[in-house]
């Protein structure tokens, strides 16, 4: 849902997305392409990230010379500074980054490993601040810049089956919160997004590893699930999120977005402020139910011997 017009559009400007060859990513710079802008996709697969880059090709004929692919782990500070020389040597300094790499492995607390719980850490919270790392320097010397970070859902309700993934995301949510005070008056700009369940190659991994509690919790909630053919409505919002230089990206999904607006402490409101006010007693009330629900699911899910 959108609110204000874009005060920052992408046109003209240097993209980098890391986790840029399949699913949201992809989508995401898809949607930079046809705004005019130039992207540089980073991944780890090199036959993923020749698939991309012919796919954005022969969706955006007219990007030619705008599109700059590269190897790089985000876990991995040299390959990270690697990649930040080589797309600001092909396509000039990076305008805008987007940190959208991540990973997921759902399991129940009790049977995840430690490795897990350290691999979930290593990709989606510290792969993110080494992410910045390398390119926040430029952009406070150039006094200009803006950084988008991609979290999750699960960064503003836990629930069954996500105890190693959804606090890598609340730690994005900190992290966010942070650098956005920070970062004031540097000329450097933060967001943070929020996608909703999409139809893509993780999602659908992730959900063969999904116990049965954390189906039952997340059918409880209602949540829509975004089908692959509308993967780009999701990056949509994302750019016009990253456009209007707002803080709380929107979703799609509405009643994630009031449920965003919920818990934004000290942060700027997601919604116009008049609006958040006049819904917020709604939203309580809505949330306790959904709560309700979730637990009461979960119990139900556990009484029929599911785990």
């Amino acid at each position: 849902m959108v609110f204000w017009k874009a005060s920052c559009p992408v046109r003209d400007q240097h993209v980098f997305i890391t986790g840029g060859s399949k699913g949201i990513g992809l989508a995401v710079a898809e949607e930079v392409l046809r705004r005019g802008a130039r992207v540089t996709i980073a991944a780890r697969n090199r036959d993923d990230l020749s698939k991309a880059r012919a796919s954005l090709a022969a969706a955006c004929p007219a990007s030619r010379g705008k599109i700059h692919t590269v190897a790089a782990d985000t876990t991995s500070v040299d390959q990270l500074h690697a990649a930040a020389q080589s797309a600001e040597g092909a396509l000039g300094p990076v305008d805008v980054v987007i940190c959208n790499a991540g990973l997921s492995l759902p399991g129940l607390f009790s049977d995840s490993s430690l490795e897990n719980f350290q691999r979930q850490a290593d990709v989606n919270y510290l792969g993110t601040v080494k992410t910045i790392k390398a390119f926040l320097p430029g952009m406070l010397e150039r006094r200009q810049g803006h950084i988008c970070i991609i979290s999750s859902a699960l960064a503003i309700c836990g629930f069954a089956g996500y105890s190693s993934y959804a606090p890598t995301k609340w730690a994005l949510r900190g992290l966010a919160d942070c650098l956005r005070n920070e970062l004031a008056g540097t000329g450097v700009g933060m967001s943070i997004g929020y996608p909703p369940d999409t139809q893509t190659p993780g999602f659908a991994s992730e959900n063969e590893l999904k116990p049965k509690l954390c189906l039952a919790a997340n059918a409880a909630l209602g949540s829509e699930v975004f089908p692959a053919e509308k993967a780009g409505r999701v990056a949509c919002s994302i750019v016009q999120g990253i456009e209007r230089r707002a803080y709380h990206i929107s979703s799609p999904d509405f009643g994630q977005t009031l449920l965003m607006d919920s818990m934004t402490s000290l942060s700027p409101k997601v919604l116009p402020l008049a609006l958040s006010v006049l819904l917020a007693p709604v939203t309580n009330i809505v949330l306790s139910l959904l709560r309700w629900r979730m637990d009461r699911a979960v119990v139900k899910a556990r009484q029929g011997g599911a785990s």
